[in-house]
């Protein structure tokens, strides 16, 4: 089981608008659907702040390990929050925490873990963070 985080601990959090494809058969949103999120924010998030080119930069960030846990069921037609923290960042490796809320609520719906391998996108080799992307995830260390 994902350890819980408090929601006090998170400094980012990613938007997300529920779209009625999202629910599943029960009406609620699917854990895949869940995983794609987790992805989405994390992937926004190194668009936006960090400026990574994850088409055509020389780095890729490859997920090489994934994990939720579930604890309310959202669906269409929620708003919703990733809350997006780093709780171990290595060489070449990060490992993303994560939690998805309802806006204003404590309890999450949903927590993860998610780590990214960075890789030279010509050769598929691991590859050092540049100091740059180091210092900006750093920025998203848990405040426990």
């Amino acid at each position: 089981m994902t350890e819980s985080i408090q929601r006090s601990a998170f400094s980012h959090f990613h938007p997300i608008l529920t779209r009625p494809q999202d629910n599943d058969h029960n009406g609620h949103m699917a854990g895949s659907t869940v995983h794609a999120l987790f992805e989405t924010a994390i992937q926004a998030f190194l668009v936006e702040q960090a400026e990574l080119d994850l088409r055509e930069g020389e780095l890729a960030a490859l997920v090489v390990s994934s994990a939720a846990d579930f604890f309310a069921l959202p669906g269409f037609p929620d708003v919703l929050e990733v809350a997006l923290g780093v709780s171990r960042l290595g060489g070449s490796t990060v490992e993303f925490r994560l939690a998805l809320y309802r806006p204003g609520e404590s309890e999450a719906c949903a927590m993860g873990r998610v780590v990214q391998v960075f890789v030279e996108r010509a050769t598929g080799r691991a590859a050092p963070l540049p100091e740059t992307l180091q210092l900006i995830l750093a920025g998203l260390s848990l405040n426990r």
